[in-house]
């Protein structure tokens, strides 16, 4: 996976920079919340990379050696919708009217 363009690099820095061994997870996401989706998923992958290299594993090889992480580079995320599904638009539909009606009785 490519490097992010220098600006996108200072803004992940910044977060880490902020995020001590002190600092919870409540007081980290507020932050990371207020990421753009590529740079949190940037983020996702640069905690990866960490974590595999706290294990001992080095993710970071050429792209002949390691195809998964160029694949997951040039991926993009599908986000399901019950809206775009009518099935469950009426599973869910017939749940709230039964939970409302329960709610009532």
């Amino acid at each position: 996976m490519d490097l992010p363009p220098l600006p996108e690099q200072e803004k992940i820095a910044s977060i880490l920079s902020t995020a001590d061994a002190d600092m919870t997870l409540n007081e980290i996401l507020p932050t990371v919340n207020k990421l753009s989706h590529q740079d949190k998923l940037r983020l996702i992958h640069f905690l990866l990379l960490a974590v595999a290299k706290e294990e001992g594993c080095n993710l970071e090889t050429s792209d002949t050696e390691n195809t998964l992480l160029s694949q997951l580079a040039s991926t993009s995320a599908t986000v399901w919708s019950p809206q775009a599904d009518n099935k469950s638009l009426q599973a869910l539909s017939d749940l709230l009217a039964t939970a409302k009606e329960n709610s009532h009785a």
